[in-house]
């Protein structure tokens, strides 16, 4: 019988390396402890009394369901929250339309002039919303779009575009090439291989668009705040300021409200977030 021996060099490196593994799984526990610890103390504070929220900040002692149906009936929140709704399905619809077109175009098609044309198109990233705030007001009001849905619409889809083009067009310049000449010998049309072959592929950046521009369009304020002054048509991020007014000496209510905003925004990214990692690192690397 023969005796494998290991070197002590080998043990402490092996030991230091699984050492390095558990220290860095502690911090990534205690950075995600961080990071949904405002979430949780919020849901656990909507289902609190007002009572409970100021003398017993850690504990629930007793279950105030009746806060969401408070908050969502007697608040508003539903009219809010279907005015946002609206909003961010129709941009997110937009959105996708032209970024696909245009990624496709940028990335596959290649025509003339492309590249200058892509460096001109993402100088948009440098412009901010502040910047554009009255220009697009002015733009947006001669075309009688202010106080609408669609003035909210617009401007977002314009916001949301850009980076999603970037992200998506270096996705796609990584696309095999022999799958759409092979499509084309079968007589595939330009608009069938984009449909039936390359959106299928490109998923995983489409689900990291889908993610970064839902929550810009479903949590925006400052525009809201701007363009849309009838109450009937306010969003939710909107509509929960004059809901803290009406509620803010009620904080289970209003800590319903909050995660009545929050939870959607969860549920895309839980959806989602199996292509997430893969569409941003292979977005950013690959061109």
């Amino acid at each position: 019988m023969f005796k494998t021996e290991i070197s002590p060099t080998g043990r402490h490196s092996s030991n230091a390396a699984r050492a390095i593994a558990v220290v860095g799984q502690l911090a990534l526990g205690i950075v995600a402890l961080l990071t949904l610890y405002p979430i949780l103390f919020i849901l656990m504070t909507s289902f609190k009394s007002t009572t409970d929220v100021i003398t017993k900040p850690f504990a629930v002692t007793k279950m105030m369901l009746d806060n969401y149906a408070v908050a969502w009936k007697l608040g508003h929140v539903a009219e809010y929250f279907l005015n946002s709704a609206i909003v961010t399905v129709v941009t997110l619809i937009f959105q996708l339309v032209i970024t696909i077109m245009a990624a496709y175009a940028f990335g596959k098609l290649r025509p003339r002039g492309h590249n200058a044309l892509l460096l001109l198109y993402l100088t948009a990233l440098f412009i901010t919303i502040e910047m554009t705030t009255v220009p697009v007001f002015m733009l947006l009001k001669d075309l009688g779009l202010i106080h609408t849905r669609w003035g909210l619409i617009l401007p977002y889809t314009a916001s949301g575009v850009v980076m999603g083009i970037y992200i998506m067009t270096n996705f796609v310049k990584g696309l095999p090439k022999e799958v759409d000449e092979a499509a084309v010998v079968d007589g595939a049309s330009l608009f069938q291989i984009l449909i039936k072959i390359d959106i299928p592929l490109i998923s995983p950046v489409i689900a990291t668009v889908v993610i970064i521009n839902f929550q810009h369009a479903w949590s925006e304020f400052y525009w809201a705040l701007i363009a849309v002054k009838d109450e009937a048509l306010k969003t939710l991020p909107l509509g929960l300021i004059n809901f803290q007014s009406e509620y803010g000496s009620d904080y289970g209510v209003l800590a319903a409200g909050l995660m009545i905003l929050t939870i959607p925004v969860l549920i895309v990214y839980l959806y989602c977030s199996k292509y997430f990692i893969e569409g941003v690192a292979v977005g950013a690397v690959k061109g």
